[in-house]
């Protein structure tokens, strides 16, 4: 998985480190220790952090012998707190860059120092906290209660609104590049199931398939379909469904 259009991708989530004095953000930035990612590299199993994306693509995934579920993604910018009070454990959960990555994991010691100086910055933890929660129950009730072709609907409406940038014909291009296997880790589904829901959508005129792309043609009838809004919690003010 990896961005078609990187340098027009902006963070998808309200800046954790927006409104910090120059002085904070350098305390935050100059405790935290640099990680160079290549694609398919795990950020280590690191121990009461944060971790801050400063640039490339990073999915949030569970995984059980040969199945995997992806169940965030998160771009320059963004800043991962679920680790804030427990290490990784990589037998419940990893954090793999899709591209070449670098982040920066920051000591809990000092963003707690931080954020007792900071209300604001305090405020946006519990924020962002609060939307890796929403999205881990959003993810359960999809699951759960979604058909297949539900569920497809629901992440492409999600990817649309994260990556989608309108084309000459009046559709939606996915910025993100990604084979039909991952996005079966999206959905949660099999490779061979999703392909057949997939081509149903191409039929029916929802889609246009291409290699390791697809453009939404019908962006109403994936809301149709999905039975739900995007994600919430989203900082740009440019969202296309």
């Amino acid at each position: 998985m990896r961005r078609h259009f990187p340098q027009e991708q902006s963070a998808w989530l309200t800046d954790v480190f927006e409104g910090l004095d120059g002085g904070s953000r350098q305390r935050l930035d100059d405790a935290g220790e640099r990680l160079v990612l290549e694609a398919g590299d795990d950020v280590p199993n690191t121990r009461d952090c944060v971790v801050r994306v400063e640039s490339g693509l990073l999915k949030m995934a569970v995984a059980s012998e040969d199945r995997s579920l992806t169940v965030a993604l998160f771009g320059p910018g963004d800043t991962v707190c679920a680790p804030l009070f427990h290490s990784w454990d990589a037998d419940l959960y990893y954090l793999e860059a899709q591209e070449q990555s670098e982040v920066r994991a920051i000591p809990r010691a000092v963003v707690m120092e931080v954020a007792a100086k900071n209300p604001e910055f305090s405020a946006n933890l519990m924020r962002q906290l609060s939307w890796g929660s929403w999205q881990l129950m959003n993810t359960i009730h999809m699951l759960a209660f979604y058909n297949l072709p539900q569920r497809v609907a629901q992440v492409l409406l999600n990817l649309a609104a994260m990556f989608g940038r309108p084309d000459e014909k009046g559709g939606i291009k996915l910025g993100l590049r990604f084979t039909q296997e991952e996005l079966a880790e999206l959905a949660g589904a099999r490779r061979e199931t999703l392909s057949t829901v997939l081509q149903d959508f191409r039929e029916e005129g929802i889609l246009d398939l291409r290699y390791a792309r697809i453009d939404i043609r019908d962006i109403d009838a994936l809301r149709r379909l999905a039975g739900a809004e995007p994600l919430p919690f989203l900082s740009r003010e440019r969202l296309l469904v």
